[in-house]
């Protein structure tokens, strides 16, 4: 599967001063754009990091306030969690691994989700209010980040002016995967709590093949044909939750039955497909690309 997790689904673009070229990446440091355009607020009182239970030195760098969030040093706060982080200064985009979970970050775009280094899927996208950003050289993130990337939403605690990080007691090969495979669609359905509905017509060749639930919440089937595969998604709610940030030369909306539906691709032909009907979200993403007609008649055929 060809599937590059560089870009973010709904990005918010931020405006920058020119941007010089890009210094060679250091062991501690973020090399970037030196300011940020949006409006900062300190806090009444500094706030203090501690990472399971030890405090963490944060140098020169401050823990702020942007936009009602509260935005805490990137690199510094990854790597006290274990977290390896690379910087690609190029793409402007930001890699972390522990060899459990990862992610993918770009710098200016918001939206927030963590994937398994170990098995397929990835966390359905979230949006903090603020896209990772540059503060005074640095990288930072929205503190309600590192819940997504821990994969624990009660991970994080503030108290007075101390904030906590907890990957609780568990070991590091412990952490629970957000991702579980199921082997029929009936036990998915009770996973997910809601009775989703899955093509029952596909191009030929392609068979089911995995069946995962990410997070509780989302429901990821995919068909495979040697090594092409069609990926379907989909969950309660109404969101872009394909998981597939790819730039695509050609985007417009067709319409299935009384459905819109956002397709993407190059010229006629259909890599990914995303719509909400019902209070649902759905999407397709194909290896192979599609045409209209055969992207119809999979859609029709969802019931």
């Amino acid at each position: 599967m060809k599937k590059i997790l560089v870009g973010f689904l709904c990005t918010i673009t931020m405006m920058f001063a020119a941007v010089p070229a890009f210094a060679s990446e250091t062991s501690k440091a973020l090399i970037s754009l030196n300011n940020t355009a949006m409006t900062l607020k300190s806090p009444a009182m500094q706030y203090t990091l501690k990472i399971n239970g030890k405090n963490v030195d944060l140098g020169t760098l401050k823990i702020v306030e942007m936009k009602e969030q509260i935005m805490v040093p990137l690199r510094i706060t990854a790597e006290a969690l274990g977290f390896t982080v690379t910087w690609d200064g190029t793409k402007r985009t930001i890699h972390m691994d522990n060899g459990i979970m990862q992610t993918d970050l770009t710098l200016g775009e918001e939206n927030y989700f963590a994937y398994s280094s170990k098995a397929i899927g990835m966390t359905a996208p979230q949006r903090l209010g603020v896209a990772p950003t540059i503060i005074k050289g640095s990288s930072y993130v929205p503190l309600d980040f590192f819940k997504i990337l821990v994969t624990d939403p009660n991970c994080v605690s503030i108290k007075d002016s101390i904030i906590s990080i907890s990957t609780g007691s568990t070991k590091r090969d412990e952490i629970p995967n957000p991702l579980v495979n199921y082997s029929t669609l009936d036990e998915a359905r009770k996973a997910i709590g809601f009775t989703f509905a899955v093509p029952t017509i596909l191009p030929d060749g392609y068979q089911m093949k995995d069946i995962i639930v990410i997070n509780n919440n989302l429901a990821e089937i995919f068909y495979l044909k040697g090594d092409s595969q069609i990926i379907y998604r989909t969950a309660k709610g109404n969101a872009d939750i394909s998981g597939d940030y790819n730039v695509y030369d050609k985007v417009k909306t067709v319409t299935v039955g009384n459905t819109e539906i956002t397709v993407k691709g190059k010229s006629d032909s259909i890599n990914l497909a995303t719509w909400t009907k019902g209070g649902a979200s759905f999407s397709l993403s194909f290896d192979e690309a599609v045409n209209e007609k055969a992207l119809s008649t999979i859609i029709k055929s969802i019931k």
